[in-house]
Formats: C-alpha cells, structure tokens, sequence
C-alpha cells in the first residue's frame, strides 16, 4: 500500500512540473516537504484512545467527533526535527520566503518563539499568535504558519489513520465537517461510477464521504443557492458556490481521465480556481493544504 501510494505521489509530482500555474521556486519547496512528509508518517509515534474511550458510533454519525483536533496526540520530537528540516530548506531559498526563514531563525534563538506554544496553537486552530508573528515577516506572512502545519502533519495523519479504522468509510455523513477530528474539509473528490463525493479534512487529511449536492460548511442541501463552475484550462477540477454562506471548495472528478490524485496536490494544482472564486465574492473557510 506506501508503494502503491509512493507511486502515485511521484507521478502526481511529475505532472505538476508542467504545471504553469506553480512557480518552479515553490513546486521545488512543495516536492521535497511532501517527500519528507510521506516518510515521516510512516516513522511517527502516536498513540489514541481505545475505541471504547471514543464517542459512540451513533454520536459520531450525530456529528460529534472521535477526537477534537485540539486533543490529537503529538510527536513531539519528530515534529520538532521537522520543524528544523523544513525550516532549513526555507533558508536555501532567495527572496521573501528566505528572508522570512532567517526572521522564524532569529525569533527562535532569542526566546521569541516558543515552538511548543505554536504547535499548540495550530492543533486548537488559533490563528492569533500566527497572526501576530506574520507582522514580522509582512513579505511572506504565512511562512511560520506553513512550518508548524508542515512539521505537525505527519503526525497528526498517522494519528488519524488509527482513528479512522473505527468508521465506515462508506458511510455518507450529513455534515460537511470532518468524523475524525471536526475540522472542516479541505477539497472534495467525485469517485465511482455513482460520483459519490469524498471530502479530504483539512486538518487530519483523514477521507470521508459526504452529501453530493449539500455545501460542506453550512449544509445548505437545497439546489437554489449551490452552483459549479469549471474552466477549460484546468481538466477535472471545478469549484462549487454556495450563496446562503459565501463559501466555495473545489472539487476534482478524475473519472474520465487518466490522472493521479493527491488531495494536498490537487490543491495546489488548482490555484487559478481559488483566485476565480475569491474575485467573484466567494470565500474559502481553509487556509490551503500548504497554509497559505
């Protein structure tokens, strides 16, 4: 299975080379944490709670988590060895996210970032103290927001998959956020012969299958006020609206075409649609899979 998933993430990594939307700069930096990351997965150690200390099944299917994000687990050394990786390869790099790296760098050396404050910070989901220490680095503000989400990831996906091996991955939830952690999706995906439509959480990347039509963040269901759009240049993507929220997600449909998908990829990928969007009124309640 990590061979068959390594594969397709080289593939998918050899298609976005062409890609023109991507600067070659950030694909680069992009290519190399992925990497990174698919390795460190595998290495993590994280423990969850027995399944009888989760909620019920009937709760879960209710919309209550199995886990809050806040209460994930956390390798702790790796993700600070991580954090040192990645921030290493942001001080190779020319420009503002190189200036930005040597400012994360100073910060820590001088007792003005405290890394176990900021990773606790991104597992609750506050944004504040990432927020704050954009101000130091206004050319590229989402610099330590991308290293702490980066050097956490692996864990919280290996504590996650040990999380989701308690649901029905077939099952369709009535609510857009995520069953595993609570954290709202990142991107859906159509599959299968039906389309049923699986969304990606943007906190834990854990799959899980939600309503076709509804909005996945305030579950409008009803056809008047949720719409798609799609664009020639960017084959098997489209972005969904929905007008009672303002919000939009993008979606892949693969089907007919003979293309690897990787949700933090696909993301990337697709950027051109996030900028569609956002100029035509449209909010995305995510960062990106790359927290910017």
């Amino acid at each position: 299975m990590q061979s068959d998933t390594a594969t397709v993430l080289e593939k998918k990594l050899g298609l976005l080379e062409s890609n023109t939307f991507v600067s070659p700069e950030l694909l680069a930096l992009v290519s190399r944490v992925v990497r990174r990351q698919a390795e460190a997965q595998a290495e993590a150690q994280v423990s969850v709670p027995e399944r009888g200390l989760l909620p019920p099944a009937e709760e879960n299917l209710q919309g209550r988590p199995l886990l809050p994000r806040a209460d994930f687990p956390v390798d702790r050394g790796q993700a600070g060895r991580l954090f040192e990786e990645f921030l290493a390869l942001f001080e190779e790099l020319a420009g503002n996210l190189g200036a930005a790296a040597q400012t994360v760098r100073q910060a820590i050396q001088a007792g003005e970032l405290n890394l176990d404050a900021a990773f606790a910070a991104l597992l609750a989901g506050d944004d504040a103290p990432f927020l704050a220490f954009a101000e130091r680095t206004p050319d590229a503000p989402l610099t330590l927001h991308f290293l702490a989400q980066a050097a956490l990831t692996p864990g919280v996906t290996a504590a996650a998959a040990q999380l989701a091996a308690h649901l029905d991955p077939d099952t369709t939830r009535m609510h857009g956020h995520c069953p595993v952690c609570g954290s709202l999706p990142l991107i859906t995906t159509l599959t299968g012969k039906e389309g049923a439509r699986q969304a990606t959480c943007s906190f834990c990347r854990t799959a899980y299958r939600i309503r076709r039509l509804a909005c996945p963040f305030c579950d409008h269901a009803e056809p008047k006020g949720t719409r798609a759009f799609s664009v020639k240049e960017i084959p098997g993507y489209r972005v969904e609206v929905c007008d009672s929220c303002k919000s939009y997600i993008k979606t892949t449909d693969f089907r007919e075409l003979d293309l690897p998908s990787v949700p933090v990829l696909d993301d990337l990928e697709s950027l051109p649609l996030d900028i569609l969007a956002q100029d035509q009124g449209f909010k995305r309640p995510t960062l990106s899979a790359w927290g910017f």
